[in-house]
């Protein structure tokens, strides 16, 4: 990759000192001769350029960036662009629903936040089914439903953890988060999934 394109996805300008990642620079940090040019490698660019520029300009509310995302969402063409740091297994979903979230936020805060919660909801419900059987996290989603109440997801989150409760080997600590995001909106549910499966909150890391 060349360094030009390196230096548009990662710098930080000299005056910034709140955070060393692109994705969470300030709109007063942005530059709008940086926003033309990362608009123009979602153009005639390798697929993983593109997804870089359109994750970055999606996390900064940018229309043109999400459409690329989404666009490249829909060829299922979002695999295999970014690694766990950790486990090694496919990350990426993880990092476009965090740039989606970021995006609402950034339309929210200028007034278009209901209309783009109906935008992402397809995407974001793709996301969770995905998440069923692979072993990607989505807790990222659940602040919304706590703080923003997005109760239109809780039926596939329903359906998410009833998928992944019996597979601790593949999903591991993502059992434990959904049940503690159903503990605190619907702990019924949570006592009843585990009365069905003969498990106990102990057995997923909760103190009782």
């Amino acid at each position: 990759m060349e360094q030009k394109i390196i230096d548009l996805l990662n710098e930080i300008p000299d005056s910034v000192n709140y955070t060393d990642i692109a994705e969470d620079l300030d709109a007063e940090d942005i530059s709008v001769s940086r926003i033309e040019q990362l608009r123009e490698l979602l153009i005639n660019s390798d697929d993983y350029i593109v997804f870089q520029a359109a994750k970055l300009l999606t996390f900064w509310g940018d229309d043109y960036g999400f459409n690329a995302l989404t666009a490249l969402f829909e060829n299922n063409k979002l695999n295999g662009f970014i690694d766990h740091r950790l486990n090694g297994y496919d990350d990426t979903l993880q990092h476009v629903l965090r740039a989606f979230i970021r995006y609402w936020a950034d339309k929210s805060d200028h007034g278009l936040g209901t209309l783009t919660r109906e935008k992402l909801f397809p995407y974001i419900v793709k996301i969770i089914e995905l998440a069923n059987t692979q072993p990607f996290g989505i807790d990222s989603l659940f602040g919304l439903i706590i703080d923003e109440d997005f109760k239109e997801y809780i039926p596939f989150l329903k359906e998410h953890l009833i998928s992944i409760i019996d597979h601790p080997e593949i999903h591991g600590w993502k059992i434990h988060d959904v049940i503690e995001l159903f503990l605190k909106i619907e702990p019924d549910f949570v006592y009843k999934l585990l009365d069905e499966k003969g498990k106990t909150l102990k057995d997923f890391n909760f103190e009782e």
